[in-house]
């Protein structure tokens, strides 16, 4: 992949994805954010298998075994939502951590429950009228959250049904937007957004803004999915991670080809995008059940 992976900020991703999206609790998050920044220091480096051996070697040298076992599974988490992500094709810390757990698939939301959640934004408010066109463009692109935070308006190609994402490596790429995703976004950018950007001008050229015209966050865009879960008593915690799982878990159950959802994902590597293959075994093995005379 071409360019270096900023390991603060994918730290700062990492703690907020498990406050939010797994709802670990705060001091679980505050002594992963510890063990995490004992591992980077003030790099912006990601660190390889080399660099995470030492720091294991170090960590063996503690008098308190808890700390050392909390720290471990720290790194093992925080290395494989990088490896999810697509920012690493590799994980740096495979084989270093003991034996790893049966590796478990993403979270997708049911066809049905994407259906209600798009649906849970009713009404004329300019807040619904934003949250709607922030959720359908999550869900029609499977963008990362990082990068509908960073989205620019230039970034919009309505004409053409495109969504142009800059993603991980400062890589482009062209996502189609669905007519429901695009009529969504139009409204919003026309009939609500310029209101909220003449509050101030901190917002700048970013698509998604807040009431008072500064560009959304990563968390305030996962409290809004969050809260919109809750109201309609999802048992999956919803977030921005679960749409995009979703989102590929969709096409790939639909038969879009894998080569096609690697360049929707913007994953380096194909290799990233071959955990959604579970979703052909299983359709598969549901078919041969249903309607082999022997399944």
């Amino acid at each position: 992949m071409s360019g270096s992976p900023d390991a603060q900020a994918l730290l700062a991703d990492f703690l907020v994805y498990l406050g939010a999206e797994l709802q670990a609790s705060r001091h679980t998050v505050a002594a992963y954010r510890r063990d995490l920044r004992a591992l980077l220091g003030t790099t912006r480096v990601f660190p390889d298998a080399a660099g995470i051996r030492e720091h294991l070697r170090e960590l063996a040298r503690s008098p308190a075994p808890a700390s050392v076992l909390r720290a471990m599974s720290a790194i093992r988490g925080f290395c494989r939502f990088v490896v999810a992500e697509g920012v690493l094709e590799t994980d740096p810390a495979e084989g270093l951590l003991g034996a790893r757990a049966e590796r478990r698939l993403p979270k997708a939301l049911g066809r049905g429950n994407v259906e209600r959640l798009l649906a849970a934004f009713p009404g004329e408010d300019p807040l619904a009228i934003r949250n709607r066109a922030l959720v359908e463009t999550l869900y029609a692109t499977g963008g990362r959250v990082s990068e509908l935070v960073d989205l620019e308006l230039n970034a919009i190609l309505a004409e053409q049904g495109f969504l142009r994402v800059r993603g991980k490596g400062d890589k482009e790429r062209l996502v189609p937007l669905s007519d429901r995703a695009r009529a969504a976004l139009s409204r919003y950018v026309a009939g609500v957004r310029p209101d909220f950007a003449a509050r101030t001008l901190a917002g700048g050229d970013r698509v998604f803004l807040s009431w008072r015209g500064r560009p959304l966050d990563r968390a305030r865009i996962w409290q809004i999915l969050r809260a919109a879960s809750r109201r309609l008593g999802l048992k999956i915690a919803c977030s921005p991670h679960a749409l995009r799982h979703s989102f590929a878990t969709h096409l790939v159950e639909g038969g879009a080809d894998l080569r096609a959802v690697q360049e929707l994902l913007g994953h380096a590597s194909l290799a990233t995008t071959q955990i959604y293959t579970h979703v052909d075994r299983a359709r598969l093995a549901d078919l041969h059940r249903r309607f082999h005379p022997r399944g």
